[in-house]
């Protein structure tokens, strides 16, 4: 039942999500055990994570979607985003390439992006919460794996500073070594001037980030809800996961990270307990970690095909 506070909406539906079909992933874990792999980890951990999440004991990448959720924010040329959405409505950017020899589906919404978003301004929590709602979109194709990735410069800044307040991180931690100057400015000013100053972690997403954050939200949230798998890369994911896991522990258990562009991306969802799939930055611009982590997937469900090894 809504309440009428959207935040309270939301934390109502993060705290009901369904669990994971742990049968379907135990059965997986029998399956492997004849084979060369230790269940515990690697692939056959990949194939198990498939499994609980999709709901079989056959997990499959047969139908994978990406979806970049495109924005931009103040101070950053909104030219670039809309310049790499026709790239990929013609196929030109290097992610359509990976996508269509891997047969990926690729969707990118739209989250205004010739109207840079401010934090400067109040952004009501209906106006984040319909953010939260759009973003729910990114699972409309459906299918066994949803790839969730941003096009949204200077989002960095304040992915990072999301993390950072949510987590506890002082401006003085190492973490920030790692960031390049313009991205660690951004972030220690958000955080020293008190715009993120909250105990609640939907109000300091409010306070800091932008439209493709809050959509991130919602898509991580509505995949979920579906039993989808998410493997996720980019700011937008790394700062809906921190906000989500702070309102409801485990609550991204369904959302493996695909890649890092660097370090500092690396350290941070180190700090959020994930490791990505893919252990080296891939490069092409935003989905293309994804696209390469998909395969990594389909060995993964590819290995419960292989013949039983003798003990």
């Amino acid at each position: 039942m809504l309440t009428g506070h959207p935040f309270d909406d939301l934390r109502a539906i993060a705290g009901q999500l369904p669990e994971p079909d742990n049968c379907a992933a135990k059965k997986v874990r029998e399956a492997l055990e004849n084979k060369p792999l230790d269940s515990a980890s690697g692939l056959a951990g990949l194939a198990s994570w498939m499994a609980r999440w999709q709901g079989t004991a056959e997990p499959t990448i047969a139908e994978s979607h990406i979806c970049v959720l495109a924005s931009s924010y103040e101070g950053h040329d909104p030219s670039v985003v809309t310049g790499y959405i026709d790239a990929t409505s013609k196929g030109a950017a290097a992610v359509n390439l990976l996508c269509v020899d891997k047969g990926i589906g690729l969707r990118a919404i739209q989250m205004a992006p010739e109207m840079p978003h401010s934090n400067q301004t109040e952004w009501p929590e209906p106006d984040c919460m319909a953010a939260v709602a759009f973003g729910m979109e990114a699972t409309a194709a459906g299918g066994h794996i949803l790839g969730l990735t941003d096009m949204a410069p200077g989002n960095a800044a304040r992915a990072l500073a999301i993390v950072m307040a949510i987590k506890g991180i002082t401006t003085d931690d190492p973490l920030l070594e790692l960031a390049d100057s313009e991205v660690a400015a951004g972030a220690r000013a958000l955080l020293e001037d008190g715009i993120g100053a909250a105990d609640d972690p939907l109000e300091i997403m409010r306070r800091i980030g932008g439209r493709e954050i809050a959509a991130a939200i919602g898509a991580l949230v509505a995949a979920r809800s579906r039993r989808l798998a998410v493997l996720s890369d980019g700011w937008a994911a790394i700062a809906a996961t921190a906000v989500l896991e702070a309102v409801t522990e485990g609550a991204t258990e369904h959302a493996v990270p695909a890649s890092a562009d660097d370090a500092l991306q690396e350290a941070v969802w180190a700090r959020l307990g994930k490791k990505p799939i893919l252990g080296v930055p891939v490069g092409g611009g935003p989905g293309c970690g994804i696209a390469m982590a998909v395969s990594v997937l389909g060995a993964a469900s590819a290995m419960l095909g292989l013949r039983d090894q003798p003990k």
